[in-house]
């Protein structure tokens, strides 16, 4: 046997082994989840579980009701227009928290109250304060809802199981969103006051690394205090330790939140002389003007683009022909998992 051919068996020999230890399976797992590790940042937490329950604080323990009390993970997404509400110290409130409250001070299980969960409201009202305005409706004649969201992080392709129990005065709905392209995955039933907590649940459903969210559309349509739970937990299907809470360093969760007016009036303002501009396209720039997201705004003139990392970015408006925009463009400075509000006016020819 010649030398080089020694050093070609040896060659053979060491790929095959090297083969072998990539594509086997430690711990008895199945290989059937694809991981990244450039992705994973340093120091971050990985879990196998996620309790997306309203109301509860970063150690896992449940948050108690009362004024100036917010969740630290879910975040309201928009602050839809208001009618009724001249002079609402509550609607002033309005900021992007979700607010722990227990209104009338019900009980654990009364009211949209479920045990394991507490209440969450768009304003600061605590156990015995009220609301006094209403929503604007959209096109299809239906109230805007407040859309509020929990955010996380899959930092490594999986697969997962959910299971909720959920309740909302006095309408509302959930979604599984993807972050990254603002498509959903997975919606709910839909829950109207007073009924048993809806059941929602999703089997073995893959997710590509990325951010990721479950929205809820919460909805009055009778009355003026509102409020909504949703109890239960997000796990990995096989066990694996590639999911995170989005305050824990692993993925960064900003949103800015698109609000488009057709301006009856032209005063620059809502009011009644005003509608929500459907189907208007928007596009997020980023500090070198490169395109990162893009989409159309639905029946209430919202687009939401959540998962955003830290940094600056220029938010423009497609005009449409037949109008004038009272701003083409705006200027965000995003960190730390907030959520910045735009609002464009669009005054018709």
């Amino acid at each position: 046997m010649t030398k080089q051919r020694k050093l070609n068996d040896i060659l053979v020999i060491t790929i095959l082994i090297l083969l072998i230890g990539v594509f086997s399976c430690s711990d008895n797992k199945e290989c059937g989840y694809v991981s990244d590790p450039n992705i994973i940042p340093i120091g971050c937490t990985l879990q196998s579980e996620l309790n997306l329950t309203t109301g509860t604080d970063v150690n896992g323990n449940l948050i108690a009701p009362g004024m100036g009390v917010i969740d630290p993970y879910w975040k309201l997404l928009n602050n839809p227009p208001l009618i009724m509400c001249e002079g609402s110290v509550e609607a002033a409130t309005i900021n992007g928290s979700a607010y722990a409250i227990n209104f009338g001070n019900f009980g654990p299980d009364q009211w949209v109250n479920q045990i394991g969960a507490t209440t969450l409201a768009p304003v600061d009202i605590g156990t015995e304060g009220s609301f006094g305005c209403n929503n604007a409706m959209n096109s299809e004649g239906k109230i805007v809802p407040y859309v509020f969201e929990r955010s996380f992080c899959v930092l490594n392709d999986t697969h997962i199981n959910f299971s909720f129990l959920g309740k909302g005065d006095d309408q509302i709905y959930y979604q599984l969103i993807n972050n990254d392209n603002n498509t959903v995955i997975n919606t709910s039933d839909s829950y109207t006051y007073y009924q048993d907590p809806l059941t929602w649940t999703g089997n073995d459903i893959a997710l590509n690394a990325g951010s990721y969210s479950v929205r809820a559309y919460l909805a009055n349509v009778n009355s003026v205090v509102l409020g909504f739970t949703l109890l239960g937990t997000l796990t990995t299907t096989n066990g694996d330790k590639s999911i995170s809470n989005n305050n824990e360093g692993c993925c960064e969760n900003n949103t800015i939140s698109v609000l488009n007016v057709i301006d009856g009036n032209c005063n620059n303002a809502f009011d009644g002389f005003d509608s929500l501009g459907q189907n208007w396209t928007f596009k997020v720039l980023n500090s070198g003007n490169v395109v990162v997201r893009t989409g159309t705004t639905d029946v209430n003139g919202n687009i939401f683009f959540s998962g955003i990392p830290n940094g600056t970015y220029t938010v423009q408006i497609v005009t449409q022909t037949g109008y004038t925009s009272t701003t083409t463009s705006a200027t965000v400075v995003l960190s730390n998992n907030i959520v910045k509000i735009v609002n464009f006016f669009n005054c018709p020819i």
